[in-house]
């Protein structure tokens, strides 16, 4: 594995690389001048393990009081020692991290009071509305995908909750009757099994 970073911070980015992930080649960093742009590690389903665990230090680092200057301001921020080779860690204040979170999946970590506080949380919910004829123009199944979704969502909601919701994208590629009967038999059924512990009365009255 070969990597190579053009990078504004210095060696900062790529300590912040290389604390997540031991063992990664050190890169080919080319410096370029002050630090115009922003970068960002998006973690997909960042509570699928110990996130206080896997952080560590960094839980204290990517406050926003303990960022280090990526313009190279001396005193600024907080820095750490790394106990395996002894160099200084810090993280630039132009280093963001996003991270995805599936809170329908009880069996998924959450995150701790601690670590809540570091991060702003927005929701995403369904937007059946991108479904209309309006939005999505190649839907010939003569099925208004936009009212079925909604629909769905409104009894699981009566049903279990809120946070269960089916997402809008697995209608976004139907085009056609057969495309809707094998989103549903492929899909839709088996997660609502899944939801409903293969409770068919509570499936029926969802479909």
């Amino acid at each position: 594995l070969s990597l190579s970073i053009s990078i504004h911070s210095q060696p900062a980015l790529w300590r912040v690389f290389s604390y997540c992930l031991p063992g990664l080649p050190r890169p080919t960093i080319r410096y370029s001048g002050p630090p115009e742009k922003d970068f960002f590690f998006i973690i997909d389903e960042i509570n699928r393990g110990n996130v206080s665990k896997i952080f560590g230090e960094l839980i204290t680092l990517i406050e926003e009081s303990k960022r280090i200057s990526a313009m190279g301001v001396e005193n600024q921020g907080m820095k750490v020692k790394l106990p395996y080779n002894g160099e200084e860690f810090g993280v630039p204040d132009n280093v963001y991290i996003l991270g995805t979170m599936n809170t329908a999946d009880r069996s998924l970590v959450q995150l701790d009071a601690a670590l809540r506080r570091r991060f702003r949380f927005i929701e995403m919910m369904p937007k059946p509305e991108l479904l209309s004829a309006e939005n999505k123009n190649d839907n010939k199944t003569g099925v208004d995908l936009e009212k079925l979704l909604t629909a769905i969502n409104e009894r699981i909601c009566a049903l279990i909750d809120r946070e269960h919701q089916i997402g809008h994208s697995y209608f976004m590629k139907v085009e056609s009757l057969k495309d809707l009967r094998e989103t549903f038999q492929y899909e839709i059924i088996p997660l609502l099994q899944e939801y409903f512990y293969e409770d068919y009365e509570n499936i029926d009255r969802v479909l």
